[in-house]
């Protein structure tokens, strides 16, 4: 018996050093796949409710009515599954005063694009989508020296996502304001005009 207590006083601080650095990665690790490996992504349940390059004002966020767990209560949101696999898509939105957002989010959850309104003008946002199938289309004119004579394209990532608009819920009186705004952004399949 006291051969053990010995044994138990003396212990290796680099054996504990190690115990410990190792339970430090594995948390790590750990945060780090919990996103791809969880069992109902936000994209898997909002797939069903909505409708491919198509923007869908969701209720106020109630105990019934949250499209998505957790989302606060103090904002309205329109949201859009975009899909450029089969061409370009347009969206539309209109930020009138701070706290509006626009964030386009891929598949796995990661943030893309983040549009936020300003407190001294409205923020006209008109985005177009196209897909990335890494084909050289020539130098652009910027590279030639030149000026665009055309807005340039938001190149994303991802071949499919979501767009979500959000409003802060300002109170009854503003509530008709910014359910019309909502209602006037929009999400759609362009034709390719090369």
């Amino acid at each position: 018996m006291k051969t053990i207590l010995a044994q138990l006083r003396k212990f290796d601080l680099r054996l504990v050093l190690a115990a410990f650095f190792a339970m430090a990665i594995l948390h790590v690790a750990t945060t780090f796949a919990a996103p791809s490996i969880a069992l109902a992504t936000a994209w898997d349940r909002l797939a069903p409710a909505l409708k491919s390059n198509t923007m869908v004002v969701f209720p106020p966020v109630g105990p019934d009515t949250q499209p998505l767990p957790y989302l606060a209560p103090d904002s309205r949101v329109a949201m859009c599954l975009f899909d450029t696999r089969n061409g370009k898509v347009a969206i539309t939105a209109s930020l009138p005063a701070p706290g509006w957002t626009l964030t386009l989010y891929d598949r796995t959850g990661a943030a893309i694009y983040v549009a936020a309104g300003r407190p001294d003008q409205p923020t006209a946002i008109s985005l177009l989508l196209v897909p990335d199938d890494d084909r050289f289309m020539g130098l652009t004119p910027e590279a030639q020296g030149r000026r665009s004579p055309r807005q340039s394209p938001l190149q994303v990532q991802a071949r499919k996502g979501l767009a979500v608009l959000r409003a802060p819920d300002a109170g009854y009186a503003y509530r008709a304001i910014n359910e019309a705004e909502l209602s006037r952004a929009t999400c759609r399949s362009v034709a390719d005009t090369r």
